[in-house]
C-alpha cells in the first residue's frame, strides 16, 4: 500500500506525533455499588466527612493509592494516511490526559508533582520536514505530556520508520528527546505496526533495534497485541517465546555491532489491554 502510493504521488508527506492516554489505572479500581435513588447517592458521597481532619500523613497515603501505572500512547502520523491512523486510535480507550491528582486540591497537586512531569517534546528531523504544508502539519511541540517515569508505559503506534517520497527516513523514536527516552522504564510497541509478513525481516529488526537502543532503562521491550492480530491468537499470553523475539535473536547472531545489553534484551508479547496491570505487577 505504502509503496504504490509513493509511486503515483509527488507531494511531500508531513509527519507528526500525537499522544493519547489509553489507561490511567483508575479503570481497574472497584466501582461503587449502584445506589437506588439520588438521596442514597448523596448519603453515599458523605460517608466520610472527617477525611479533611485526618493527619496529613494519612491523607497522603490515601491519595498515593491513586498513583497507578498509566499507558500513554505515542502515535506517529503520516499526512497521507492520517485517516487510517485515526481509525486505529479510535479503537483504543481515551482517558483523561492529566492525572486526576493534579485537579483535586493543592495538597494532591503538590503530591502529584513529585511523581508526574511534562515530557516528550518532539521535533521532526530536517530530512522529513514538510515546510510546504504552510503550518498545517506541526513540525515540533514542547513537552506537555504528563508522565511518571517510574510507573507509566509508553506505547508506540504508527510509522516506526517513516520515510518520504524521496526515500529519506528517520526512526520515529528519534523524534523524541533523549533526555526523556533514556528515563522510560516501560516501553511497548503495537504488534500491528511491525507488519509481520508484509515487511522484510531486516526492516522489522531495524525498527526494533532503534526502539531498544533509544530506551536503555527499559528491562524489556513489550509487544502488545489486540484481538484483531490474527497471527498471535494461537499464543498463550504473555509469551516470551514469540516470533518477534526469535527474529531479534536470529539477526543478532549474524552481526557483531550490538552491545551485550541489546543482545540480552527480552521481547515479551502481551495483550494490549493487560499492559497497565502487567506493569503494576513488576517489582519496583
Amino acid at each position: 500500500m505504502f509503496e504504490s502510493w509513493y509511486e503515483t504521488n509527488d507531494e511531500k508527506p508531513g509527519f507528526w506525533l500525537e499522544f493519547q492516554v489509553v489507561s490511567d489505572g483508575l479503570e481497574s479500581l472497584p466501582s461503587p455499588s449502584p445506589s437506588p435513588s439520588p438521596a442514597s447517592q448523596q448519603q453515599q458521597q458523605l460517608t466520610f466527612p472527617l477525611f479533611p481532619l485526618l493527619p496529613p500523613e494519612l491523607r497522603l497515603k490515601v491519595w498515593e493509592s491513586l498513583i497507578l501505572p498509566r499507558v500513554v500512547l505515542a502515535a506517529c502520523f503520516n499526512s497521507r494516511f492520517a485517516a487510517s491512523k485515526r481509525a486505529q486510535l479510535a479503537l483504543r480507550p481515551r482517558r483523561p490526559s492529566i492525572p486526576v491528582l493534579l485537579h483535586v486540591s493543592h495538597e494532591t497537586r503538590a503530591l502529584a508533582l513529585q511523581h508526574y512531569e511534562p515530557a516528550f517534546g518532539w521535533k521532526i528531523p530536517r530530512r522529513l520536514a514538510a515546510p510546504e504544508a504552510g503550518g498545517a502539519v506541526p513540525m515540533a511541540a514542547p513537552a506537555r505530556v504528563w508522565f511518571n517515569f517510574a510507573l507509566d508505559a509508553l506505547l508506540l503506534l504508527g510509522d516506526l520508520e517513516p520515510f518520504d517520497a524521496d526515500g529519506f527516513n528517520a526512526p520515529m523514536v528519534y523524534f523524541l528527546g533523549r533526555e526523556d527516552t533514556r528515563r522510560v522504564r516501560h516501553v511497548a510497541c503495537a504488534f500491528e505496526e511491525l507488519h509481520l509478513g508484509v515487511y522484510e525481516s531486516e526492516l522489522i529488526f531495524g525498527s526494533l533495534f532503534h526502539v531498544i537502543d533509544r530506551f536503555p532503562a527499559a528491562r524489556r521491550l513489550l509487544i502488545t497485541s489486540t484481538p484483531q492480530d490474527a497471527e498471535v491468537k494461537s499464543l498463550v499470553l504473555p509469551a516470551a517465546d514469540n516470533v518477534i523475539q526469535k527474529l531479534w535473536w536470529a539477526w543478532l547472531h549474524g552481526t557483531s555491532v550490538v552491545t551485550s545489553s541489546l543482545a540480552k534484551k527480552q521481547i515479551l508479547m502481551i495483550r494490549e489491554d493487560d499492559l497497565a496491570s502487567f506493569i503494576a505487577r513488576q517489582p519496583a
